[in-house]
């Protein structure tokens, strides 16, 4: 359990976890959440989602209760998304914001609609994966999830009711069993084409908590303006602490080249270049 706030504990008002148990780097995240709230209060769109679901922490002993953290970024990653679909839709409409969460929901459902158990590469020989039919169940489910919301591909709320209890949260918390090398899909495929799936759920919880609510949002939108125009923030924040879970912070399209077994995935970068590589225009 644990201990009780304590005179001078951080600034977040987060618990330590005792002396003999391990929690997050309590210097580490009082740094980020100084940081990323002064970036948050400040004008404009300065702090970003991917900013915060970028972010790790180190651990050490009697350090910040794990749980307690990631709930504080969950808030601020509310907090963040709520303010970007507030702005969003007052500089350029409902009608842009929706065009924009779409292409989004196509670009991950073009990847969801490859074959089953061949949606990700495989596991690493002798290292941890994830179990294929979860991961391809739970994909198919955000994408039905969110074809509902957004009404589109002939998908109802009716055909998602058992998915109630399906957002944004539960996919960043969802834990799969694992298995061994190619007997599942590489962890940090899945991991990082989920990030984009929370980042799509996302978007559409707070459209339902903020789009009417958008001052000032222009009477009618214009064709759609590129997703990098709304999407870009003036001043995005840089990675604090080195992770080997660092995600790319260019915007990537979900469309994967044909992985073949003997691609060569050695680096994280690499394996997220050849799984997220933008197509070529059309001729």
């Amino acid at each position: 359990m644990a201990q009780e706030l304590r005179e001078g504990d951080g600034k977040a008002g987060i618990a330590r976890a005792g002396k003999r148990k391990w929690g997050y780097d309590p210097a580490q995240v009082d740094a980020f959440l100084e940081r990323a709230h002064a970036l948050y209060d400040s004008e404009g769109i300065r702090l970003t989602q991917r900013d915060i679901q970028s972010v790790s922490f180190d651990l050490t002993k009697d350090g910040y209760v794990i749980a307690q953290v990631d709930a504080a970024l969950n808030r601020l990653e509310r907090a963040v998304v709520d303010k970007q679909t507030a702005w969003e839709i007052a500089q350029h409409g409902r009608v842009t914001w929706k065009a924009q969460t779409e292409n989004l929901y196509q670009q991950i459902l073009e990847h969801v609609e490859r074959e089953q158990g061949e949606r990700f590469k495989p596991g690493e020989a002798k290292q941890p994966s994830y179990d294929k039919k979860q991961v391809d169940r739970l994909t198919d489910q955000i994408v039905d999830k969110a074809a509902a919301s957004l009404g589109v591909d002939g998908v109802t709320e009716d055909d998602v009711r058992d998915l109630a209890d399906l957002n944004a949260v539960s996919v960043s918390n969802v834990i799969f069993t694992q298995r061994k090398g190619k007997k599942g899909y590489d962890e940090r495929q899945v991991d990082y084409f989920l990030n984009a799936c929370v980042q799509l759920l996302s978007r559409i919880e707070s459209y339902a908590r903020v789009g009417g609510a958008s001052a000032n949002e222009p009477a009618a939108a214009a064709a759609p303006a590129p997703a990098a125009a709304v999407a870009a923030p003036a001043e995005a924040v840089s990675p604090l602490f080195a992770a080997n879970a660092q995600r790319p912070a260019a915007d990537a399209r979900f469309a994967p080249q044909a992985a073949a077994s003997d691609d060569a995935f050695d680096a994280l970068h690499q394996a997220e270049q050849n799984l997220f590589v933008a197509r070529p225009a059309a001729e």
